[in-house]
């Protein structure tokens, strides 16, 4: 194939492809147009639609995970490291913010939803593909704003609040970057589960149970 054929196909392939930025256009497009849906059943759709959107661009170019025990390890520690001691110092607080945030119906639907659902699929389009192909800052940013995405209705003309959930959403999109450009992409979704357990699963787990201790007592 002569060279001006090779690059009329590349450039005819690369049309084709889907814009992680116009992926993220529709991302926010469901979320918009699903504000009067019920909460959970918004979450179940945004996160669906995400991994819809990252499995048709992966289709095209491949996402590689890369991932060994060693690496989910540092991860994993990493998560815990800046997680527990916001777990220790504010416990109360995190059990209201992850009962507002994911009004889950029991606790195996509340862990399920973040370490095999959340975590997994948003690093996919964000880490996997939105990083890749556009950088940690603009990944970390507009991963910030999907917290506006996700949680608008819940705190709609609340907005200091929103600002604070889309400010914390992006610092640890940094983080979840670094990760992710230092070990790889198993990595930062270790780091995300391992967050998303210390900081939303635990918390309310644990007000249950001294609440029950202090009952009994």
């Amino acid at each position: 194939m002569s060279p001006r054929r090779r690059s009329k196909s590349r450039s005819s392939k690369s049309s084709r492809d889907l814009d992680p930025y116009f992926a993220y256009l529709i991302f926010v497009g469901v979320g918009l147009g699903s504000l009067q849906v019920n909460p959970e059943v918004r979450l179940t759709l945004l996160w669906s639609t995400l991994l819809a959107l990252s499995l048709i661009y992966a289709g095209r170019k491949p996402v590689a995970a890369r991932y060994n025990l060693a690496n989910l390890g540092r991860g994993a520690i990493v998560g815990l490291i800046i997680s527990l001691p916001f777990l220790l110092a504010a416990r109360s607080v995190l059990s209201d913010i992850s009962i507002r945030l994911f009004p889950m119906p029991s606790q195996a639907a509340l862990f399920q939803a973040l370490t095999f659902v959340s975590a997994p699929i948003e690093e996919l389009y964000f880490r996997g593909i939105l990083q890749r192909e556009r950088g940690l800052l603009s990944a970390a940013v507009l991963y910030g704003l999907a917290g506006a995405v996700f949680f608008l209705p819940l705190f709609r003309g609340l907005a200091l609040i929103l600002m604070a959930i889309v400010f914390s959403m992006g610092l640890l999109g940094f983080v979840y970057g670094y990760v992710c450009s230092q070990y790889r992409l198993g990595a930062s979704i270790a780091c995300h589960a391992v967050v998303n357990f210390v900081l939303l699963f635990l918390p309310p787990v644990l007000e249950r149970l001294v609440q029950g201790l202090a009952v009994v007592g």
